[in-house]
């Protein structure tokens, strides 16, 4: 073997290792549950009358709590159990009845963190 081929073979094992390498990287980077700490609260159809959300979980907690607004008025309130990489969705289309408020009022909590989403009428 000459000295040509052994660069040759050694810089294409080279490539393919640090390809792989960098492969693995990107690919435990766009992760959304390794090494991150977040959850997020969102309607399911933003744009229309529908009262449905989700909560989406990538945190270490998994207990959270939810209240509903009419308003300054609390209508219903209720909580979930939600595992690390799980999407809960939350129909309250069947439980919300009457609306008397042009504003409806989402209120979220892990017990450490509130979020909020709302909808005007």
């Amino acid at each position: 073997m000459t000295q040509q081929t052994k660069i040759i073979i050694f810089l294409i094992i080279l490539l393919a290792v640090s390809s792989s390498y960098l492969f693995w990287v990107d690919a435990k980077n766009n992760s959304f549950d390794y090494g991150k700490d977040w959850w997020a609260v969102y309607f399911d159809e933003p744009k229309n009358l529908s009262w449905n959300f989700s909560i989406e979980n990538h945190s270490d907690k998994n207990n959270f709590k939810y209240e509903i607004f009419d308003g300054e008025n609390k209508i219903s309130e209720d909580s979930a159990i939600i595992a690390k990489g799980e999407v809960r969705k939350i129909n309250l289309d069947q439980k919300i009845g009457g609306i008397e408020s042009k504003k409806i009022t989402i209120t979220v909590s892990d017990g450490m963190e509130t979020k909020e989403i709302y909808k005007n009428l």
